[in-house]
């Protein structure tokens, strides 16, 4: 089952009496009275902080769309900048396994696995906020959804200088005091 992807249908459907699943899933004037609808903070700047990918291996789709909308509502709430949620390609696998040895070759049983997936791109948010939404939405993750994190991290000019001058005052020990050391964890792990 195909679904698209309204931040009002996520919900509605949960709230949605029996009657109304006899209908069309297809409308969703039904269900807009349910769940209001969230308007996503601004952009300021437009610089692209994180994208956040959930996968699920379920065929219906609810839960991962219910916490595709979760998630957009936490950063709303966090006053983080989103673009939204995409639903991203389904990622098919089928493995082919015969039933049984040599007579029994031609009998063969297949495997698939259908992965959902839907992405979350965040902007304009400082990294600690980011942490934070994170780690909300680690400690109320659903199961069955798995999540997936790619930061990007700005760095001031220099930055590349100052590690390099960093690592050049650590990188001061002579051989005889990798030797000490040695000898000292060898000592360690004898007692």
């Amino acid at each position: 089952m195909t679904m698209n992807l309204m931040p009002r249908g996520v919900f509605a459907r949960t709230f949605a009496s029996s009657a109304m699943r006899a209908t069309s899933l297809a409308e969703p004037k039904a269900y807009a009275n349910h769940v209001p609808d969230i308007a996503p903070p601004p952009q300021t700047h437009g610089i692209h902080v994180a994208t956040l990918q959930l996968k699920s291996h379920h065929a219906q789709t609810f839960d991962l769309d219910f916490f595709a909308d979760f998630a957009m509502r936490a950063a709303h709430a966090f006053q983080i900048p989103t673009g939204g949620v995409a639903m991203l390609p389904i990622r098919t696998t089928l493995w082919t396994v015969p039933r049984g040895p040599f007579v029994h070759k031609k009998s063969q049983e297949n495997f698939w696995r259908r992965i959902h997936r839907r992405s979350i791109k965040v902007y304009d948010a400082s990294d600690e906020t980011v942490e934070r939404w994170l780690h909300f939405l680690r400690v109320h993750e659903m199961p069955g959804v798995a999540s997936k994190v790619q930061l990007f991290r700005r760095y001031p000019l220099g930055v590349g200088r100052h590690m390099e001058s960093a690592a050049l005052v650590q990188d001061d020990t002579t051989p005889q005091d990798v030797r000490a050391m040695a000898e000292q964890i060898l000592r360690a792990q004898k007692a």
